[in-house]
């Protein structure tokens, strides 16, 4: 019960909040973008081991990129390697109603990214609000109706869908889009 109210009141100052957001949209494909930002839900060592090769994948195509990944509990950190990309983040760096208010988390949310993409696959607000105040050119997410108020490209994936599928919809789609523009 107080987790969905925490959330009602959080998607309410997030809505507040997003009305005095001034960004540029561009839509961008992967070859494009130079800096990319990366949120994703951290919750086991397989999760994290996809998420840093897709991350080392990036780097090799000499790509600018941060992760940040929201940890249920904050003792899970520890079991994670820390890395130069890398930094994570629990319910102690969010305030009772998920407003981000750690500092490594308002300096993500300003740095204007040519890409953000959320990785997570399933529901998870303190992402959603982190991406829905971030700077960024272009926000990607999973499909939902409500996900439009955060994203600005959205891919639908089944409810069973794993991380390595969304991965693989991700780099897909962020391949071709606006691939016929540069063959121009």
């Amino acid at each position: 019960m107080f987790k969905k109210l925490r959330t009602k009141i959080g998607r309410h100052y997030l809505s507040k909040e997003q009305t005095h957001l001034d960004r540029n949209l561009r839509l961008l494909n992967l070859e494009q973008a130079k800096r990319i930002g990366i949120l994703y839900t951290l919750d086991d060592i397989p999760d994290y081991d996809k998420v840093s090769e897709f991350v080392s994948e990036l780097q090799h195509n000499h790509k600018d990129v941060k992760a940040l990944g929201f940890v249920k509990n904050k003792n899970l950190i520890t079991r994670f390697l820390p890395k130069l990309s890398f930094d994570f983040f629990s319910f102690r760096d969010l305030s009772w109603f998920y407003r981000p208010i750690h500092i490594k988390l308002k300096d993500f949310i300003e740095k204007e990214f040519d890409l953000l993409i959320d990785l997570s696959v399933y529901e998870n607000f303190p992402i959603k609000y982190i991406a829905g105040l971030s700077h960024s050119f272009c926000k990607v997410g999973r499909f939902s109706e409500e996900n439009s108020n955060y994203y600005d490209l959205m891919i639908d994936i089944k409810s069973s869908a794993t991380l390595e599928d969304y991965l693989g919809h991700i780099r897909h789609y962020l391949t071709i889009i606006n691939s016929h523009e540069e063959s121009n």
